[in-house]
């Protein structure tokens, strides 16, 4: 019996979850631009920035399903995560944009290591992972929501095992997902001039700061 629970579990997840990891968002064309200035592992490098939110708010939204989902419901805190999350994302937007202008204006070739103001930080995927995932109301209210079905059958076979194999079925997805934008991004890189990257660039951030905008927007009409 509680063989085909297990069953029942990875098979609910990966279904679930496909509504959540596979939905274009800010973290999806995040890891495209970053894989297009970065390294072919720079989306699986946002997707281990993800998963080092995800995995403690996961395990912290077990143990207190009611607390969080209140949360959500309070005018308060729906502004608060809507201003922070439209803060980062006109923050990285505009960087972006300012990378993608400047390229539109040199016809030599401009450094894809960082943005053109210099910045260097080997490791901004998987900050940018991180707080993407943080800052995003959709991604918080989606676990409150359709994820507390995966968590409430996960802890039916018991907590450490049941959320294991819950969030080990729903991750993998995540990776895939953003793993292929990056690699997407950086193959693009190498068909596109140095003028059309500036407009692919802008195009992204512009795309990315949309989303961010409706998942704003959403999350203050969340019920």
């Amino acid at each position: 019996m509680q063989r085909l629970e297990l069953y029942y579990l990875i098979i609910l997840t990966i279904t679930l979850s496909v509504s959540g990891a596979f939905s274009p968002g800010p973290l999806t064309f995040s890891a495209i631009v970053e894989g297009s200035k970065g390294s072919w592992f720079s989306g699986f490098k946002e997707a281990f920035g993800h998963l080092l939110f995800e995995l403690p708010f996961v395990v912290a939204l077990a143990f207190l399903l009611q607390q969080i989902k209140a949360l959500l419901d309070d005018a308060l805190i729906k502004y608060v995560l809507s201003f922070i999350l439209i803060s980062f994302i006109v923050y990285f937007s505009y960087m972006v944009i300012k990378d993608g202008y400047s390229r539109l204006k040199d016809n030599g070739f401009v450094s894809d290591q960082g943005f053109s103001n210099g910045s260097k930080i080997v490791n901004r995927p998987v900050i940018t992972g991180f707080l993407l995932t943080a800052s995003n109301p959709l991604f918080l209210s989606w676990w409150a929501t359709v994820g507390l079905i995966l968590i409430l059958s996960a802890t039916s076979l018991g907590f450490i095992f049941g959320i294991s194999i819950m969030y080990a079925s729903h991750v993998w997805m995540d990776f895939v997902w953003l793993g292929m934008m990056g690699i997407i991004g950086k193959s693009g890189r190498k068909f596109l001039s140095n003028k059309h990257f500036g407009i692919f660039l802008i195009i992204m951030a512009l795309i990315m700061l949309y989303f961010g905008l409706m998942a704003s927007i959403q999350l203050i009409y969340y019920k």
